[in-house]
Order: C-alpha cells, then structure tokens, then sequence
C-alpha cells in the first residue's frame, strides 16, 4: 500500500485533489489480480454520485469527493 501527497487545484473540474492511496491485490497483469486506487479531493458540492464503470465510482459528500478505481492489466499510478 502506497500514499501519495497530490496537492493541486484542478480549475476544469473545480476541485482540490488532496492526496491518494493505491494497493495492488494478487499478481497484476495476470487475469486474477489487480491494483487499485482510492483518491480524496474537496469540491464546492454537497451531495454527488457517479458511477463510470463497473469498478470505478465517486461519491461526493459535503464537499469531499472519494474517487475509486480498479485496474486488472496494470498498476496504477
């Protein structure tokens, strides 16, 4: 499990990404493992949802975004 410091404004998504948390379950790339990322950012929103795909969702919350991702072919960055 790794953590990284993000930091930055984003003006076309109106956000502030914080930082983010990325973990690898089983062995990538091989069809059963995969790696994953969970991500937090504050944005001038109360309440949102949004699911892009079977494995990837944001919810928002009173301002804080959690962004979850899942990836079976590589790591994530």
């Amino acid at each position: 499990m790794r953590t990284k410091w993000v930091g930055r404004y984003d003006p076309r998504a109106r956000m502030l990404r914080v930082c983010r948390v990325m973990w690898e379950r089983g062995t990538v790339g091989d069809g059963k493992g995969y790696s994953a990322k969970l991500s937090l950012a504050l944005r001038p929103v109360i309440f949102g949802w949004k699911r892009t795909s079977y494995p990837e969702w944001m919810l928002t919350v009173a301002g804080i975004r959690i962004h979850y991702q899942r990836a079976y072919g590589g790591i994530q960055v």
